[in-house]
């Protein structure tokens, strides 16, 4: 943030800006302290997004682009190996709300929990989702804008809404 825009945050009062710090250090900051493993040489953007850190891990040499979340849940682990590549806006989830009980309302469905894993050398391109229970295999490319909602075997390119394999590298 600027300092041009933090003075004018205080045309609000005090408050929303202290409101507003405390939110960047809660989601930006802190959890980086946290990460169950972060390798040699990796780099996070100051922009990326973390939810449950401690079931995160990040290999060495990695870099994770701006306004990335790496959103993983307290009952499924996030693994990310070394190199990754992700481009900006990626979001990887490990759980989602459940859909099977007709009779209960959608926010109140259960959630499922699945690990995520992302082999080493894969590049993620801007914009793509990882949905949980999903492993990338080395190697792998995923193009921009994928929703990837199965498991991506080592050395392909995939891409699309779902994503679907394109080519082999």
């Amino acid at each position: 943030m600027t300092l041009a825009a933090a003075f004018s945050l205080l045309r609000y009062g005090p408050q929303a800006l202290l409101e507003l710090i405390h939110a960047q250090v809660h989601e930006f900051t802190l959890p980086k302290r946290h990460l169950a493993a972060l390798g040699a040489r990796s780099y996070l953007n100051k922009r990326v997004s973390l939810r449950s850190p401690e079931n995160i891990s990040i290999g060495s040499d990695a870099s994770i682009g701006p306004d990335s979340r790496l959103w993983a849940s307290p009952g499924a682990k996030l693994c990310i190996g070394d190199k990754a590549l992700f481009g900006p806006n990626v979001l990887i989830l490990t759980s989602n709300h459940g859909v099977s009980e007709r009779d209960v309302a959608m926010i109140d469905q259960p959630w499922i929990e699945r690990e995520v894993h992302i082999g080493a050398d894969v590049w993620i391109g801007a914009n793509a989702v990882v949905l949980p229970g999903v492993t990338i295999g080395d190697h792998s490319i995923i193009a921009a804008g994928a929703i990837v909602t199965k498991d991506v075997a080592p050395y392909s390119v995939v891409g699309g809404v779902p994503a679907r394999v394109i080519m082999s590298r």
